[in-house]
């Protein structure tokens, strides 16, 4: 059953049948056509239509907007069958077909018996139909019925025939010419940008040719060859054209753009990235010496990525590659050595967040040391010594690094920094016995040290490896299951709430895999008392429980259904909330003297208990299935 549609969605689907009915418009014009439908104000509309998201929307030249099922109507494109594709019933749709996809991403997963299938995505699907060739469908491919093609053969002309916003697979039964004038309206495209997306050049095509494509031609892929034009990935250009410059330079605006940096930051990040790219693609043996060579001929190539948001902006891009923290460390130490030394703080960083990422946390410590050393006010090498110090539970120097930063106060750090702050004790002096009767000097013992007990400190190591879960690296999965989460509930506010603590974030760090990197990462660094606790926790599982008894305001009595055990939790929320005989889903974790649900107790009911038992058990669970199978049936709740 379909869900009702919210007003956005309505101004959305009115916004796309205007299209339809008046043709590529502006952002401007298109909201005017809005505003003059009685959907809000001209300019409103303008920057709503901005934010539209459509398959079947397109973006062309002179910044226009087109609805592409009315570019497409009634056109045909044409593919040559291959033996593989015949025998297995799967198209490779690159090139020929590959724009025609956006019919088939739309909410239907089956159009007429076609659907799209991705190598790298769909592989054990594609094995099904007995592909083994890794490079067939080169990227994305359209999956037929399986006897589809039965009656062709390898050299057969396919097309694919679109009529109200659906497709027609139907045979072609003669081999035809070039359309007239391709090549020619495709320079014409592309004589001021040089270079394009296929998808954009065919549309543009369409739009200035009204005659292109009605009847049916040689498929895209070898009329493009025959006019001399040839590809890299998606995009297209005359043969000889300087693609590698061509990306640099786009990738360089979209660093400008996304990232907010001047053209020369951003020249110079995508230079540092293309070296660790390239070092890694080559499989460079002795990568620092390699390195050392390539900045060594030109430093101030790499010059701009001295300040903070460049440096960010680079370990961002190299973020996305797997395994490269060894050739990153080896790259920055070369910068270190061979860069300016304006780059220097810059470099040195990066190469403490190699080091962290390789599990080398001392050697990353110190890496932010040298940084901060060469440039006191480098903000990233000192926010990052204030985490470390912060995992030591040394709150005096944490809280004293954070003074140091513009805004440091605002951080959520200094609000967590606060709770645990040590007090003050005017009357010892640093020689002097501590006030905690160890015997041993306050220097020693507790002079900076937060004073909090124990108990109160396990709840600490809780919030530091929420701390950690928020890094870059790593607030992706955290906010995939908090978007999971809050989708349930009617309320504007839950997505920030789910982020802040509960459900979406114990089961990034413990079912995603969070914490135990936080434990293998920090571990090092943590008190040894907090150290055990951790290992403890990695070892606890969610359960189910039935509530045995309360006393509200404190204590929550627990029964693992499982095994029987009792459990006596120290969780306010539940005590008050939770009668006798309800079944709950929680992680029990020691705390000191006490047992705490740090992410929350669920309500079940009776009939879920066998499904989530089985769900805990099973090590095929994926994190966001425990967290919607938790959550479902809560909107219109209160956020918890």
């Amino acid at each position: 059953m379909n869900e009702p549609m919210d007003a956005n969605d309505l101004i959305a689907e009115a916004a796309m049948e205007l299209l339809r009915e008046h043709g590529p418009q502006t952002a401007a014009d298109w909201g005017t056509l809005l505003a003059d439908a009685g959907h809000g104000t001209a300019d409103d509309m303008a920057e709503f239509v901005e934010y539209v998201e459509d398959p079947l929307l397109g973006y062309l030249s002179e910044e226009r907007y087109a609805a592409l099922d009315t570019l497409f109507e009634h056109r045909v494109l044409t593919h040559r069958l291959t033996e593989a594709e015949i025998k297995s019933g799967v198209l490779d749709a690159n090139p020929d077909l590959m724009m025609l996809r956006v019919f088939l991403d739309r909410d239907d997963d089956e159009i007429h018996g076609i659907s799209v299938v991705h190598r790298g995505i769909d592989d054990d699907l594609l094995a099904d139909r007995g592909i083994e060739d890794p490079e067939f469908p080169h990227d994305e491919g359209f999956l037929l019925d399986t006897d589809t093609l039965a009656e062709c053969s390898a050299g057969d002309l396919i097309g694919l025939f679109v009529a109200d916003r659906e497709l027609t697979l139907c045979t072609i039964p003669e081999v035809l010419d070039p359309a007239p004038g391709f090549g020619e309206s495709l320079g014409t495209v592309l004589a001021d940008i040089g270079a394009d997306t296929l998808d954009a050049i065919v549309w543009q095509l369409m739009l200035d040719e009204p005659s292109l494509f009605r009847q049916p031609t040689a498929p895209l892929g070898e009329m493009l060859e025959a006019a001399g034009y040839v590809r890299d990935g998606d995009y297209v250009a005359v043969d000889g054209f300087d693609f590698e410059a061509y990306h640099l330079a786009n990738r360089a605006r979209m660093l400008e753009v996304r990232e907010n940096l001047h053209p020369e930051e951003a020249a110079s990040v995508i230079a540092f990235v293309d070296v660790v790219m390239a070092a890694k693609a080559e499989a460079v043996e002795d990568v620092s010496d390699w390195a050392r060579k390539q900045i060594k001929e030109d430093p101030q190539t790499f010059a701009g990525i001295a300040e903070p948001p460049a440096a960010a902006a680079a370990l961002e891009l190299l973020s996305e590659l797997d395994d490269h923290d060894s050739v990153l460390h080896s790259v920055a130490t070369a910068l270190a050595e061979k860069g300016s030394r304006r780059v220097k703080p810059a470099a040195h960083w990066l190469a403490g967040k190699a080091s962290d990422r390789l599990g080398k946390i001392l050697v990353a410590e110190a890496s932010y040391e040298t940084a901060h050393d060469l440039d006191p006010d480098w903000t990233p090498a000192i926010f990052d010594l204030a985490l470390l110090a912060a995992d030591r539970s040394d709150v005096t120097r944490a809280l004293a690094l954070l003074g140091r930063i513009e805004g440091g106060e605002s951080e959520v750090l200094h609000e967590v920094l606060q709770r645990y702050a040590p007090a003050e004790h005017p009357e010892l002096g640093r020689n002097d016995k501590c006030w905690c009767g160890s015997g041993r000097k306050f220097k020693v013992c507790h002079l900076g040290k937060s004073e909090v007990t124990f108990d109160d400190r396990a709840n600490w190591l809780y919030v530091k490896a929420q701390l950690f879960s928020r890094t870059p690296e790593y607030f992706d999965a955290v906010f995939d299951l908090a978007l999971i989460r809050a989708e349930q509930f009617n309320s504007e506010e839950a997505l920030t709430l789910a982020v802040e603590g509960g459900l979406a974030v114990d089961a990034a760090l413990f079912d995603a895999g969070i914490f135990a990197a936080f434990v293998e990462r920090r571990g090092e660094l943590l008190p040894t008392d907090e150290r055990e606790l951790a290992d403890q926790w990695l070892s606890i599982p969610r359960s189910v429980y039935k509530v045995a008894s309360t006393e509200p305001g404190q204590l929550v009595t627990l029964s693992d259904v499982r095994n029987g055990h009792l459990v006596k939790v120290t969780d306010e929320w539940g005590s008050v909330n939770l009668e006798p005989g309800t079944l709950v889903c929680a992680r029990v974790l020691p705390a000191g003297s006490t047992m705490r649900t740090f992410g929350g107790i669920e309500p079940l009911a009776a009939e879920d208990k066998r499904e989530l038992i089985q769900l805990i058990e099973s090590v095929d669970t994926e994190p966001g299935q425990l967290v919607e199978f938790l959550s479902r049936g809560l909107a219109g709740a209160p956020f918890r």
